[in-house]
């Protein structure tokens, strides 16, 4: 039987959704950790295909959509791209969805829009709510019990009040890990999507956040960086060169670096404990199997592929970078 989110909604009608509906043009490739209306506006796309859901209930899912790029709109563009794996993956020689927007993501979800294909239907009812449709990404998710998308900040010093977003939240019992030593307990969610909490006094630097409670234990990839509110968070002021291939090696050139324990997050690739000799520049190498699947057949043509670069380290989070990668 199927559970709706309230049993006081009342189902209107079917109505079948399709791709065009309240999504936009998609001028700008986008990827994880990013933010923005067009991260709304893919959301809403990949809410209207049943198998693509970014989330079935809380944020992320349909009425419900964010503009922050989370690993839960990561992993519905992945079944996107597999989706259509022809028209998105072969002609840049991947077999699998790399959860990266780019070009040949955003045309073909442009010719979808432009066609006005008829998407698989989802129910509507009123108050604007879904009910929890099977077959979904996120139902892997909601297995789980718990899932943390984002804080409503990266970084902050002791007392500072930020958000956690995710879903799972229960309403008195969260207990939100900084690191595997320290923790905020009973913390409240009103609405089982969001808790409020103060950050605790505890050392500044680079935490693991996740959430625990009686559903249980949530992912660990989120973070938050304690600052002592005193020195200056990082930097970027330039990357050289601001383009290359697999195996190129980037420095980045700013400041507040560290001396060990800089984290440079490069796309998907993350490279920690990344030393800075004179707190003004790093240098990482681009892996060689970068947007590489296996089987994969050599590249007919040169593909220019935006990605996003920023520092983060116990001082803080720094702003970010575009840099093109070339396969």
């Amino acid at each position: 039987m199927t559970k709706y989110q309230s049993t006081l909604f009342v189902v209107l009608f079917i109505a079948p959704i399709f791709a065009f509906a309240e999504t936009g043009n998609f001028t700008r490739s986008l990827t994880l950790g990013m933010s923005g209306s067009d991260v709304r506006s893919l959301q809403i796309f990949l809410n209207t295909i049943s198998e693509t859901l970014v989330a079935s209930l809380g944020a992320g899912s349909p009425g419900n959509e964010t503009d922050y790029f989370g690993p839960a709109t990561k992993r519905a563009l992945i079944k996107f791209q597999e989706k259509y794996r022809n028209e998105v993956l072969t002609p840049v020689g991947l077999t699998v969805g790399s959860g990266f927007f780019g070009e040949k993501t955003r045309a073909k979800v442009s010719e979808l829009q432009n066609k006005g294909v008829v998407v698989n239907p989802l129910p509507v009812v009123s108050g604007g709510s879904v009910p929890n449709t099977p077959s979904n990404e996120a139902t892997s998710v909601s297995k789980s019990g718990v899932f943390v998308m984002f804080p409503s900040q990266y970084s902050g010093k002791p007392g500072t009040i930020i958000t956690i977003s995710g879903m799972g939240f229960t309403s008195t019992d969260n207990t939100i890990y900084f690191g595997d030593n320290h923790a905020v307990v009973q913390a409240l969610s009103r609405d089982g999507q969001s808790i409020p909490l103060k950050i605790p006094q505890i050392p500044k630097g680079n935490y693991h956040v996740w959430v625990k409670n009686a559903s249980g234990e949530s992912n660990k990839d989120s973070f938050f960086v304690v600052t002592d509110g005193v020195t200056p968070e990082p930097k970027i002021e330039s990357i050289s060169p601001a383009s290359g291939g697999r195996g190129a090696a980037i420095t980045v050139t700013g400041s507040g670096f560290t001396a060990k324990g800089n984290m440079v997050r490069l796309g998907t690739n993350i490279f920690e404990g990344v030393p800075s000799l004179d707190g003004r520049s790093l240098t990482v190498t681009i892996p060689t199997d970068t947007l590489v699947a296996s089987g994969a057949s050599p590249l007919a043509k040169t593909v220019s592929i935006p990605i996003w670069i920023f520092v983060v380290n116990e001082n803080g989070v720094s702003n970010g970078k575009d840099f093109t990668l070339k396969l």
